[in-house]
């Protein structure tokens, strides 16, 4: 070591060779630190992380999860959701498998879980209002059947499966009961002959009758599932709850 200091006392009075041998060293040793050194350092600040699937994931365990990548979890919002777990992540953004820089934000949108809702009276309303409060609420429409009832009057929801101011989740199907009056002196076959199959078997029902079996029949003249004959003709005496065979109209 005691030659390197003496050149470098004399640098002015060295050869070129000697010179330009110091230099080479100089170069070798800048490269060597900079690539068993700082290049490392360089490369772990800078590299791509890619984003881990969180989808489905208890938020905690998510937040945790970026953290040991070296992201950061932001919660965006919460919203409710029919299929994820409450506290749950349902949503990411930036997506799984997206390359990312050390300490990017990850967004999580967390599920609520099921909407819990109130459950609405609908006795006392008409079948349609009963319908458009069902929807109102964020419901819907289960089975409709048709019974007699002394206090109810005809065409009014005399009864309903869930009772009102239950708690009820979203979208969750509600069958309702409708009056058709006290208990009739006869019953009527009604005449379903050109009306619709949906409207011909709300008509029976009403009739305190039974939908029997529907036969389907080709004919270019008529609408699709248009009722084209019925077993037993309009107007006649039967019994409550006997059967009402129909045929309805099909495409050629």
């Amino acid at each position: 070591m005691n030659f390197i200091q003496r050149d470098w006392n004399n640098w002015a009075g060295l050869t070129w060779q000697r010179k330009t041998l110091y230099i080479a060293a100089a170069v070798l040793l800048l490269y060597a630190l900079f690539d068993w050194a700082l290049m490392p350092l360089y490369t772990r600040q800078y590299q791509s992380i890619l984003v881990p699937d969180l989808l489905n994931m208890p938020y905690p365990s998510a937040e945790r999860r970026l953290k040991s990548l070296g992201l950061r979890a932001v919660k965006a919002e919460e919203q409710y959701d029919e299929q994820v777990a409450a506290g749950d992540v349902r949503f990411q953004i930036p997506e799984a498998g997206t390359p990312v820089k050390k300490g990017r934000r990850v967004y999580l949108t967390i599920s609520k879980g099921h909407k819990i809702l109130t459950m609405p009276k609908l006795t006392g309303l008409s079948e349609r209002d009963a319908q458009f409060a069902l929807e109102e609420a964020e419901l819907k429409l289960g089975a409709v059947d048709y019974r007699t009832d002394e206090f109810y009057p005809a065409g009014v929801v005399c009864a309903q499966s869930v009772a009102a101011g239950a708690d009820i989740r979203h979208g969750t199907r509600v069958d309702i009961s409708v009056s058709i009056g006290i208990e009739p002196s006869e019953y009527v076959v009604p005449a379903t002959v050109g009306l619709s199959l949906d409207q011909a078997l709300q008509l029976i029902r009403q009739a305190g009758l039974t939908p029997g079996t529907i036969t389907e029949q080709r004919t270019g003249k008529l609408l699709p599932n248009t009722v084209v004959s019925q077993s037993l003709e309009a107007g006649t005496v039967v019994s409550k709850g006997d059967t009402l065979n129909l045929i309805i109209s099909i495409l050629d």
